[in-house]
């Protein structure tokens, strides 16, 4: 009975002993954790607050660190705010620039450059440019005339009125060829117009701290910096205008031909018969053009033609005169001299 009490005595003891020596253990291994779990908290918080505090600028900030603060500022407030809709979506225009060249040909060519010039400004555009220019005819009254006439115009037409315009050139002749360009640039705007507001704001901070600054080297750095802002803005805004001048006004080239018979628009099959008859006719145009321009050549030279036979032919008969005395003389000189009578 002793030795059974003796032993559940050591079993209690030795059940006693390892519970003890397992809370210990944990007690240990709780205490490290504890001691380590501040440190990466800390750490993990502080390298947070790092990421998501911006930069701020120092008292005497330097020129690139005063545009780098800037840049910084914005990125870091863009990352921590999610971002909302845009109410200026639902309003988007998309920019869009059109341009058109058209060949017309006319065989009334004043009247057509005088409807064309009225239609532009019926409608609101302008004449950018024009050019009209044709071959020299010597006539045979002694004038010229200018025939075979061209005129190359490039017009601007208000974007809104481009479609009807090109219909309109119908009516200026005989169109050859139309062809169209609709360039998109509503990205390159929209980035224009990010990069200017960019450039605005950053005009405004370097204002801010030139206000406050009192170190002359600061002083200059930012005036430098300043500078460089407002000439970026000035490109930009003059980048914006001449892209609001395009989209607003769209460009037509125009080519005017002066013709005497249209050129078909359709081809029309020709049987041979129609060739040939066409073939002659052809020579003999050509033929009765080429005679007319020999007689008129020959009549447009005629009288120096006269004067060159005048002279020629008072240059013979000097020369025949002359040969004439010199024979009489020679012929004198070859008698024998007569004996004297007794």
């Amino acid at each position: 009975m002793k030795k059974r009490s003796l032993l559940a005595s050591l079993l209690a003891a030795l059940l006693v002993l390892v519970v003890f020596t397992g809370c210990a253990a944990s007690s240990k291994m709780a205490a490290a954790d504890t001691a380590s779990a501040p440190n990466g908290y800390y750490d993990s918080k502080q390298e947070a607050a790092a990421a998501e505090t911006p930069m701020e600028a120092p008292a005497e900030p330097e020129e690139e660190f005063a545009y780098d603060t800037v840049a910084t500022t914005e990125a870091g407030s863009g990352a921590a705010e999610t971002p909302e809709p845009d109410d200026s979506v639902a309003d988007y225009t998309a920019k869009i620039i059109y341009t058109a060249s058209v060949s017309i040909e006319t065989t009334e060519f004043d009247k057509a450059v005088a409807a064309l010039e009225s239609q532009v400004q019926k409608i609101g555009g302008f004449v950018e440019s024009s050019n009209v220019t044709g071959d020299t005819q010597y006539n045979s009254d002694g004038t010229t005339s200018i025939v075979n006439r061209w005129a190359y115009y490039t017009v601007r037409i208000p974007c809104e009125q481009f479609e009807a315009f090109l219909h309109e050139t119908e009516g200026f002749g005989n169109v050859i060829s139309t062809s169209r360009d609709a360039q998109n640039v509503t990205s390159a705007y929209t980035d224009y117009e990010a990069r200017l507001s960019s450039l605005n704001t950053q005009e405004e901070r370097l204002l801010d701290m030139l206000s406050k600054s009192e170190d002359v080297e600061t002083l200059i750095a930012l005036e430098q910096r300043l500078s460089d802002v407002r000439y970026e803005i000035e490109s930009i805004e003059r980048s914006l205008r001449n892209y609001d001048m395009q989209i607003r006004y769209s460009t037509v080239d125009l080519d005017l031909r002066e013709v005497e018979v249209y050129t078909p628009t359709v081809p029309v099959r020709r049987t041979f018969g129609q060739k040939l008859s066409d073939s002659l006719s052809d020579g003999w145009t050509g033929f009765a053009r080429g005679m007319q321009n020999v007689i008129l050549g020959l009549a447009s030279a005629l009288p120096a033609l006269v004067l060159l036979a005048v002279i020629v032919i008072a240059a013979i008969m000097l020369v025949k005169k002359a040969r004439r005395k010199r024979k009489e003389k020679f012929a004198a000189q070859q008698e024998p001299p007569q004996d004297p009578k007794p």
